[in-house]
């Protein structure tokens, strides 16, 4: 049964995890993607240009899967768009044993990324924004993700080490088997929010899958070239990578307090006070020259930007009301993720590196604003 079905009042902690574990498996190319091209660029000799490529790739699916959704959602039942996610994303890693030039393993991320990632992460993220509290359901699940994204940098890089990456890529075919038996939890019946039957004009939906793509070149953009920042500061390797390591669960803080506070506040001032929040953080950042202060001033964007990203997935929900519409917000959010890097490397060649800084906090004003804007159409309904 596609996700855009009427829903039972079975919204249970099992249907919930089961939408985390799709959700997790549909983001795994985001969650693995600084050690995975790395890994990639070694063993085919790519150059940084054909990096760029394959990072586009995985979003390049993603975006597509989650545009089309619309259309494939309602044609396809649930089952069997998961099987077609589970044996394409199994598959699109153990094919990688066997490419023997960029072009092979471009494609087959391509395809990896529209049929196998791109259907989970936009099907189980759809499935959250349907939950009685879309807010909180995706504040969790980003807590999940950099959990699971965490674990997976901590673990992979021993992995190879001692192996190759053949061995590597057969354990990520086997992280995916491990978490499938998960998303037989989930009701593609059970859900969750009443619908208000208040009809809401594709402009607005449109207005706010653009706060979405905005909000997300807050992360993108700063987080694509952090590194970079700090080498420009003359900040070790190995400092920034510590700092990375430390600052990755620490962010989740943000998401855990959305979770907590849920709709107390509704949707518009969390946002504004995120983007408030991750604007002095990265104004400080430019101050910082010492790593410690660097390193603080970045984990206060990280947390403001988790705290703020659950609520505007929540206004998505919102407007489209049980419509099926929130499929496209993964997309929306993937388009954010690759606009991101593009428009701050342009700024970074032609200006300086911290020219980046400005279209992070460029981003999330502007998606901040557009929820400012269009707040009466999305007020949560108690």
């Amino acid at each position: 049964m596609q996700p855009s079905a009427s829903y039972s009042e079975r919204d249970t902690q099992k249907h919930l995890l089961g939408c985390w574990a799709l959700a997790v498996l549909g983001a795994m190319p985001f969650a693995i993607q600084p050690f995975f091209l790395g890994a990639l660029g070694s063993e085919f000799s790519l150059k940084p240009d054909q990096l760029g490529l394959l990072a586009a790739a995985d979003i390049l699916g993603i975006v597509i899967a989650s545009f089309s959704g619309v259309w494939w959602a309602k044609r396809f039942a649930f089952a069997r768009l998961v099987k077609i996610a589970a044996i394409t994303m199994t598959m699109g890693y153990l094919a990688l044993i066997f490419a023997d030039n960029f072009l092979e393993v471009f494609w087959i991320r391509v395809v990896s990324g529209l049929l196998g990632h791109g259907i989970a992460f936009s099907l189980g993220t759809a499935f959250l924004c349907r939950t009685r509290y879309p807010d909180r359901a995706i504040a969790i699940s980003v807590i999940t993700q950099i959990s699971f994204s965490a674990a997976l940098l901590w673990f992979l890089p021993k992995i190879l080490a001692a192996t190759d990456i053949p061995t590597v890529l057969f354990c990520l075919s086997v992280v995916i088997l491990c978490v499938l038996p998960l998303i037989l939890l989930i009701e593609p019946s059970a859900t969750p929010r009443s619908t208000s039957g208040k009809a809401h004009s594709s402009a607005l939906l449109g207005w706010l899958l653009i706060a979405l793509v905005c909000y997300q070149l807050g992360l993108s953009a700063i987080w694509a070239f952090i590194e970079a920042i700090g080498s420009a500061r003359l900040f070790s390797l190995e400092e920034t990578g510590l700092m990375l390591a430390i600052i990755l669960p620490l962010s989740m803080t943000g998401s855990l307090i959305a979770g907590i506070l849920n709709l107390r506040w509704g949707r518009t001032l969390p946002v504004v006070l995120a983007t408030v929040a991750a604007t002095a953080s990265l104004l400080a950042l430019v101050q910082s020259q010492a790593p410690i202060f660097f390193a603080l001033a970045f984990l206060m964007h990280q947390i403001a930007w988790n705290f703020g990203i659950g609520y505007v997935y929540g206004a998505v929900a919102e407007i489209s009301d049980g419509s099926g519409a929130e499929i496209l917000a993964p997309g929306s959010q993937s388009v954010g993720t690759a606009l991101g890097p593009i428009l701050a490397g342009i700024l970074a060649v032609n200006l300086s590196m911290d020219a980046v800084i400005w279209v992070s906090i460029s981003g999330m004003i502007m998606g901040s604003t557009i929820l400012f804007f269009t707040r009466a159409a999305h007020s949560p309904r108690s």
